[in-house]
């Protein structure tokens, strides 16, 4: 009786948790650490460098005047599921922003 109740508790328990693996943690982590030292007016190839890997995801645009527009998006955070996303107008970064991960609509 002890058992089934403590595997109940843990069902329960585990059932409100989301894993994560270890790696992707750490990668999040090393994202969050290298963005922190992305800068204002740097170029692709400087945060590239930065980064040490090209963006998670990625976007491209042109601007109603003719500027390229280009978004770098990196996980960031597991626990509270946001990423960063830098934005280059004309090849250097113009903004850094933490987005939330979307929720899955039911």
């Amino acid at each position: 009786m002890r058992r089934a109740l403590l595997l109940i508790a843990t069902l329960i328990g585990t059932s409100a948790c989301v894993v994560v693996p270890l790696s992707a943690y750490r990668a999040a982590i090393s994202n969050q650490q290298r963005i922190n030292r992305v800068r204002l007016g740097q170029t692709l190839a400087e945060v590239e460098k930065i980064m040490n890997k090209g963006p998670e995801q990625r976007s491209t645009r042109l601007r109603f005047d003719g500027l390229s527009i280009e978004e770098w998006t990196y996980v960031t955070d597991y626990i509270h599921h946001t990423d960063t996303t830098i934005t280059f107008v004309g090849g250097k970064v113009d903004e850094i922003r933490v987005t939330p991960w979307e929720k899955e609509k039911d």
